[in-house]
């Protein structure tokens, strides 16, 4: 593994507060890999990493080419995402804005590359620190320091629902790849899960609930029942017992058995998940494993170690329960979380070493997680369980913002307050797998109708029923493709355990 700073004029030399790689671009005069950048210059730009041979055959150019400017926001832009199945853009910051931005054809602009607004989503009160994609690619799902977490119809430009179960900033949010529940990450120290009613949405009704709570996470039962050196345990008592009642009041379900239960603690005492509003960032950024099978958080918090920072994990088929991992050991908070957006082929395990699945070669495939803390990067490879594979610190003068992985999970690039970006390359010891998506054929065919929203209403009766048959065959063949997944998905986890760096 080789790491950079590449040391150019990001954002005026202003934060990048967020950083997104397009897995659709395709360049068949260059090659390389197109990623974007929000700063806090309030703009959003656009650039190339070059491929490892153009960089070898011209080293004085740097790593990266600049592509665009998309300066349409007022405020830092603290969020910038790529839709899945297209080269959409989605960008939001402190001006309470999403912008969706599209490639346009315009010889008359000076950049490489011209990008317009498709649309843009109005109605949230307050900053939007985070953004996630439905799978289909037609909705949004944001989150902002107003304490509520938002669904939007990315096609109609319209706000579905207003989620208002946090009590402080919502600072990150995650869609599951299989289209069934989505997570939100809180200063209130909680990481909350909802199901999706892709039915309930697409069906327009006004006022329809289109996620619900399937599961909140304050705390779990102690590992260790002494309290910790730091001193930390006695002050968080008093408010352990208030959220735990908090908790007890919610119904939970889960994902796979749709059976309600409540949570309990049997009695024992519980230690908090997650770090309080004291921490020193924006950020909280959860991600999703690209099989849907793994959500890992940040702001993890231990009480029983002297490194508390860690990155806890759940299992889909456990999301109301404890977390099964958790990767520990950091010596500063974890900001972002992000995996690669491929698996890799399985490759032989070491002797005593199962890593973090069990299964045959396929079930066992490779998955790559990156986790920032606000000075370094660890690096996790789940065929290898007990430690991070690799470790970069020292790359930046200031707070680690966020992480992403290209679409061959070969180069990683980390983003910073200090207004430089690394890029790091990692030696993948074996080929990457293509993930096949669940709703491959639902963004087919919404990816015509997922275009600005004054061009989507000229729309003829018979392609309106074309349109309804398509979306109609691709919701069942996505429900199918989700219960598949689900069945496969069980009993392939690992014992739970902890890791350290």
């Amino acid at each position: 593994m080789r790491v950079k700073t590449v040391q150019i004029n990001w954002h005026d030399k202003l934060p990048i507060f967020s950083i997104d790689f397009d897995h659709n671009y395709t360049n068949t005069t260059n090659g390389g890999w197109r990623f974007a950048t929000g700063g806090g210059d309030n703009n959003v730009r656009i650039w190339r990493l070059r491929t490892p041979s153009e960089r070898e055959a011209d080293a004085q150019q740097p790593a990266v080419e600049f592509l665009a400017s998309l300066n349409r926001h007022t405020a830092p832009v603290n969020v910038v995402r790529f839709a899945p199945g297209s080269s959409r853009l989605a960008s939001a910051g402190d001006d309470g804005v999403i912008i969706i931005w599209r490639q346009v054809d315009e010889t008359a602009c000076d950049d490489p590359e011209a990008w317009r607004p498709a649309a843009m989503l109005r109605g949230s009160l307050a900053d939007i620190c985070d953004l996630a994609w439905s799978p289909c690619g037609r909705y949004i799902a944001s989150a902002s320091v107003d304490n509520t977490a938002r669904i939007w119809d990315a096609r109609d430009a319209r706000c579905l629902q207003v989620l208002a179960n946090h009590s402080h900033y919502v600072q990150g949010v995650a869609w599951d790849p299989l289209g069934e529940f989505l997570v939100t990450q809180s200063s209130d120290r909680s990481l909350r899960t909802y199901r999706w009613h892709r039915d309930v949405a697409e069906a327009g009704k006004p006022g329809s609930a289109v996620v619900t709570v399937l599961s909140t996470h304050y705390s779990m039962p102690r590992v260790d029942d002494d309290t910790a050196g730091d001193g930390s345990g006695r002050e968080d008592d008093e408010e352990e017992r208030k959220h735990n009642e908090v908790a007890t009041e919610e119904r939970t379900m889960d994902v796979d058995t749709a059976e309600q239960t409540k949570p309990t603690t049997g009695g024992r005492k519980t230690q908090r998940l997650f770090h309080d509003d004291n921490l020193t960032s924006f950020f909280r950024r959860p991600a999703i494993s690209p099989d849907g099978r793994l959500v890992a958080t940040a702001a993890g918090v231990q009480r029983d170690r002297a490194a508390r920072n860690t990155c806890f994990v759940w299992a889909r088929d456990s999301l109301q329960g404890a977390p099964v991992l958790s990767l520990g050991g950091h010596a500063k908070p974890v900001v972002a979380t992000r995996w690669t957006p491929c698996r890799f082929r399985a490759r032989k395990a070491d002797d005593g070493n199962a890593g973090w699945i069990a299964g045959d070669d396929d079930e066992a495939a490779r998955m790559m997680l990156a986790v920032a803390t606000q000075n370094s990067v660890a690096i996790y490879d789940t065929s290898v369980s007990g430690r991070a594979v690799g470790l970069m610190s020292g790359l930046h003068y200031a707070a680690i913002t966020d992480v992403a992985w290209c679409r061959d999970g070969s180069h990683l690039v980390i983003a910073s307050i200090d207004g430089f970006a690394s890029v790091a390359a990692v030696d993948q010891p074996t080929e990457p797998l293509e993930i096949a998506a669940a709703t491959s054929d639902l963004v087919t065919a919404t990816r015509d109708a997922s275009a600005p929203a004054e061009q989507s209403h000229d729309v003829s009766s018979a392609s309106a029923a074309d349109a309804a048959s398509a979306a109609a065959a691709a919701a069942a063949s996505e429900a199918a493709a989700a219960e598949a997944a689900r069945q496969k998905g069980k009993k392939r986890l690992a014992p739970t355990f902890v890791s350290t760096l």
